[in-house]
């Protein structure tokens, strides 16, 4: 089974440390304040080189020590300072835990260990755009099917900048190019209908057991059905109600009590879900293409995902009505 190429995609917006989220600031204050007495391209390059060096050579682990990224050279990244865009590699993956390696078409005698402070790593691509006359750039991260480090690459890309004493606010991104491709080309399968808080009485009515527990969750699933997306939703969200039905006793009146869950396979077969709110903003996981990988593998090429990715850069910024300024 091969592994897809998944991306993620994060808007990025710049404040001082401490400050309310309404007061963004350009990302040209972050580079002059860091690093006061050096040009754009100088203070580009010293960004990159301070943050691989703020990895100290060593994995930065998550809170539970089961996954770890580092960065380990400088040549694994290149700058576009004109274009305020920066391109790398992360190596990372699992941790924490003895596994046994074996040949698949052996499964009696093991061919090596890896230990609890080793790390089974992979490369992930990514790409940070931080516009000099703009409180608002992107972050691009990809991933590997199931196999992903992206919350890992956004806290310590957090970190590295509150270190500085500014804050990063993320949010999800995704361009209107993905979410029609979905449209036209993908089915919903399945909807979950997810009740995420509950009074006491209606959980007592559930079952007497669940009364002391405030965090049940009820969640309601449909399946069985397969309907193109656009139809799907135009028949789904026709009525004044997304549910009809009398759930009074999950706590369930209106649209704003529970949270909907679309499920999605596109023309190849690959599953994604998404979250919906009453406005059924569709935000489909953003798979890319198998030409993006190396001859042979499924890692990815750096200079076409680099390429790929500059193009999806320059939709986005059309989305949102970015014009190019001097610096």
């Amino acid at each position: 089974m091969a592994y897809n190429l998944k991306l993620s995609i994060f808007r990025i917006s710049l404040k001082k440390k401490g400050d309310s989220n309404n007061n963004l600031i350009p990302f040209n204050e972050f580079f002059k304040e860091s690093y006061p007495n050096l040009n754009k391209k100088k203070a580009y390059k010293s960004f990159i080189d301070e943050y691989v060096n703020s990895f100290g050579s060593k994995f930065r682990l998550n809170l539970d020590g089961t996954k770890g990224i580092s960065a380990v050279d400088t040549n694994e990244f290149t700058i576009k300072s004109k274009s305020n865009i920066i391109n790398g590699a992360i190596i990372g993956g699992q941790t924490g835990i003895l596994q046994e390696l074996f040949k698949q078409n052996n499964s009696e005698k093991p061919t090596g260990n890896l230990d609890t402070d080793d790390v089974a790593t992979l490369s992930y691509f990514i790409k940070l755009w931080t516009p000099y006359d703009h409180d608002s750039g992107i972050l691009m991260v990809q991933s590997y099917s199931n196999l992903t480090v992206t919350d890992l690459i956004k806290g310590h890309l957090g970190t590295f900048f509150n270190k500085r004493n500014f804050s990063l606010i993320f949010t999800n991104y995704i361009p209107n190019s993905v979410k029609e491709h979905y449209k036209k080309n993908s089915n919903v399968y399945k909807v979950a209908f997810v009740k995420d808080s509950i009074s006491k009485g209606k959980r007592k009515l559930i079952n007497p057991l669940f009364a002391e527990f405030d965090n049940l969750q009820v969640r309601i699933e449909v399946s069985g059905f397969k309907k193109d997306v656009t139809d799907f939703w135009d028949k789904f969200g026709a009525s004044d109600r997304l549910i009809n039905s009398n759930l009074e006793d999950f706590d369930i009146k209106e649209d704003d009590d529970f949270e909907t869950v679309a499920y999605y396979k596109d023309e190849k077969g690959r599953k994604s879900n998404t979250s919906i709110k009453r406005d059924l903003d569709i935000k489909p996981t953003i798979f890319l293409n198998d030409e993006l990988k190396k001859a042979g593998t499924d890692l990815f090429d750096y200079l076409k995902i680099k390429e790929h990715t500059d193009f999806i850069l320059d939709e986005i910024k059309n989305e949102i009505g970015y014009k190019i300024k001097d610096d």
